[in-house]
């Protein structure tokens, strides 16, 4: 891995193959999920939360199949759902937060960061640049991909804290039959306690809609119907094999 800062200059012919392909990570069954994104991902994955041992405490997963390595919304080398976890979107491109050379007390300017050895980086593939020098429109799309990635990892931290402070999380256990012969356990994550969510008082709900979170919370929710689109999904998968 070899990262720098994105530049007209230094990668004005650099292209990115934006196919699904397993040796670009595409073939998986969850993705990180941020809460920025929430409102697009709820339409179509299911999303759980997993306790982790580092800062805020729960990470969201958007699940994406069954099975190790399997991805039932990819057919082929493309994507077949509207939209994809930013996490698995950005491709070979980072945000990172740069000070200038010159000792000032300046803030770090945040610039668009490349992977310059990626394997997505490609001469047949999408280019970065336009021929006279401008921004394509692919990457007119990862700077929204990156905006949201940034801004999703400064408000999860902020949603978690006060999912877990109002004790609104639960253990879940989901169990998923496919067919009689083929189930599926979904053991270890986390999701909203409706019924303690119903019995928050009128300060606790302000409280979260002041800072934004009442959507992530019901997204959340309103996710978990997407596990009869995912069977659905693996029935065809199964049926054309």
């Amino acid at each position: 891995m070899a990262i720098s800062i994105l530049t007209n200059d230094q990668h004005r012919a650099v292209a990115v193959d934006t196919r699904a392909r397993p040796e670009y990570g595409d073939m998986v069954n969850r993705a990180i999920a941020l809460s920025a994104e929430f409102n697009e991902l709820h339409r179509e994955f299911p999303l759980l939360l997993r306790k982790t041992n580092e800062e805020p405490g729960f990470v969201a997963h958007a699940i994406l199949g069954f099975e190790k390595d399997e991805n039932l919304f990819v057919e082929g080398d493309r994507w077949t759902s509207t939209c994809i976890p930013a996490t698995l979107a950005r491709g070979p491109f980072s945000l990172g937060y740069i000070r200038g050379e010159d000792g000032s007390a300046k803030p770090a300017e945040l610039k668009v960061m490349i992977d310059d050895q990626h394997p997505r980086l490609r001469p047949d593939g999408q280019p970065v640049f336009l021929p006279l020098g401008g921004e394509s429109p692919y990457l007119e799309g990862i700077k929204r991909v990156l905006q949201i990635v940034d801004a999703g990892l400064r408000v999860d931290k902020v949603l978690y804290r006060e999912l877990v402070a109002m004790e609104l999380l639960e253990q879940v256990n989901i169990q998923i039959t496919v067919f009689a012969e083929l189930r599926y356990d979904f053991g270890g994550y986390h999701t909203i306690n409706q019924q303690k969510l119903a019995a928050l008082n009128g300060e606790q709900l302000l409280r979260l809609h002041r800072l934004g979170l009442l959507g992530p919370v019901y997204f959340l929710i309103s996710s978990l119907g997407n596990f009869q689109k995912l069977i659905n999904l693996k029935i065809a998968r199964l049926q054309a094999a």
